[in-house]
């Protein structure tokens, strides 16, 4: 389970809290991280968001987050400008939170997951992010 013990292990109380008290949050936010079709914002998955958050100007915010270095916070703004009202809205209704909530729980979750979904400092090829997905979702489910 390596992934997940790594998320846990490394001072991500925000992350594992989330999970432990809505796990809904945790499927959610795994969601807009795939590229599986059906998926939140469509399949773009975390290469989507990537370009999203590039699109609008934040290429080196969600770059250090990708990189091996420190990973600068996001704002709730910052989310909203990035992925739009429509994406906020049906991160919100999986997740089971309020649509006003959603930029900022996003903001506090995203840069801490996206770092360790990608620790050789690269987006990871459609697969093998699925699978670490996968893993980290099962394991917060038995949490």
């Amino acid at each position: 389970m390596g992934t997940l013990d790594d998320l846990l292990g490394q001072n991500l109380g925000a992350v594992a809290q989330t999970a432990m008290k809505n796990p809904q949050v945790m499927s959610a936010i795994l969601s807009l991280l795939s590229s599986k079709q059906g998926s939140i914002g469509g399949p773009g998955g975390l290469a989507g968001l990537v370009q999203a958050f590039q699109g609008q100007g934040m290429g080196d915010m969600i770059s250090s987050w990708i990189s091996t270095g420190p990973n600068p916070p996001a704002s709730a703004d910052h989310v909203t400008k990035a992925l739009g009202q429509d994406t906020l809205s049906q991160f919100a209704a999986k997740a089971g939170v309020p649509q006003g909530e959603a930029g900022g729980l996003l903001a506090s979750l995203l840069p801490s997951l996206i770092d360790q979904l990608t620790p050789q400092g690269k987006v990871p090829e459609s697969n093998d992010l699925e699978s670490s997905l996968g893993s980290l979702l099962s394991g917060f489910m038995k949490s």
